[in-house]
């Protein structure tokens, strides 16, 4: 990476639209200015005040990618959410990413940033990693995607999501020969490091933000293990049984990753008041249906929970807990796709009834 031996103090643009995912562009952006650095905001226009789609960011540009010069800049930073699909369409934004990176700057891109990437073809022939849903674009783009919570390929650093920030920052700061005073920066291979606790200074999620996380997706946990145990007793269906049966045998080894992460946080474990009044009624909603009701039954609380685990992974900043909710959702949307075919055979030709979930609104 080239330097600017003109300004001494790493000069950073930080890119913005609306939408940005709030976290992605707050957590790089406290740091480097906890570090000393320089840091200027760069959207599209002067006239506007960019919004995070979560709410947490509210802030005016310091200036445009129309009118700023990649040459005054020691680091190009893209954050993800909604906003790089608007960066993407401005002409005067992929020409200042491009610029960028032709002089040799540091380009470093997390989640939905690498659409930046890929409209400024820079992505050929790099190994690069981005938000799980734009692997396939990074590799037509021509990157070799890397399920990582870090790459860096020359000049690149790209990350994937909330949960790795920390990391992702920590890179960046490495990169750039930054250092903030009284912290202390792990080594981003440490896997031991508490590093949602470095997210959390520099603007992400606070432990109780991730302690609720994590006691929602125990109450989901818990209502779905019980109501796979009454699915599995009433079926009359051999097969559906024995599925139901190793689905329910999942969850148990989900709640223990749960638990665990709990503790190691200081959280009493506790059943959240809404899954025990769930519980109370569940039995009330099962007695006496049919084999293929109960699989309706079983794939929409299924359906739900892949859908609520996927939204927890993406909400916080701590990489433990986000790693979890991602094992949890594969393991549910396995478990989805088994039952879909069970119940698609059940059924033959007839044509399918929707889902029916019984998990009550706001478990998961």
């Amino acid at each position: 990476m080239s330097t600017n031996n003109s300004h001494p103090t790493p000069r950073i643009a930080i890119l913005i639209e609306e939408g940005v995912e709030d976290s992605e562009f707050k957590v790089p952006y406290t740091a480097l200015q906890q570090a000393g650095a320089k840091v200027s905001v760069l959207g599209s226009g002067m006239n506007q005040t960019y919004h995070g789609k979560n709410g947490k960011v509210s802030i005016k540009p310091d200036g445009t990618t129309t009118e700023a010069r990649a040459q005054h800049f020691d680091a190009v930073i893209i954050p993800g959410g909604g906003a790089p699909d608007k960066m993407r369409t401005n002409p005067n934004t992929i020409a200042f990413v491009q610029e960028a990176a032709a002089l040799g700057k540091l380009i470093a891109a997390v989640c939905h940033g690498p659409q930046v990437l890929i409209e400024a073809d820079l992505l050929r022939g790099r190994r690069a990693t981005g938000f799980i849903s734009i692997r396939k674009d990074m590799e037509n783009a021509g990157a070799t995607y890397i399920d990582e919570a870090v790459t860096t390929d020359g000049n690149l650093i790209c990350s994937r999501q909330p949960g790795d920030l920390a990391i992702f920052t920590t890179a960046i700061l490495s990169r750039l020969n930054l250092s903030i005073p009284d912290q202390s920066m792990p080594d981003r291979n440490d896997s031991s490091a508490e590093w949602w606790q470095l997210a959390e200074a520099w603007g992400g999620s606070t432990r109780q933000e991730i302690i609720d996380g994590l006691n929602q997706a125990m109450a989901g946990e818990r209502y779905s293990q019980e109501a796979f145990k009454q699915y599995a007793h009433n079926t009359t269906d051999n097969a559906t049984r024995l599925l139901l049966l190793e689905i329910w045998e999942e969850k148990v080894s989900h709640l223990e990753l749960l638990e665990s992460r709990l503790r190691t946080l200081g959280e009493q474990l506790f059943l959240p008041a809404m899954a025990a009044g769930a519980f109370a009624s569940l039995r009330n909603v099962l007695p006496a249906e049919d084999d293929l009701t109960i699989l309706r039954h079983a794939l929409g609380d299924i359906q739900t929970g892949v859908i609520d685990c996927f939204q927890l992974q993406v909400q916080f900043t701590d990489p433990v807990s986000t790693m979890i909710f991602s094992s949890i959702e594969r393991d549910l949307a396995k478990a989805e796709r088994r039952l879909a075919r069970m119940y698609q055979e059940r059924i033959g030709l007839s044509e399918p009834k929707p889902a029916q979930p019984t998990t009550p609104v706001g478990i998961v």
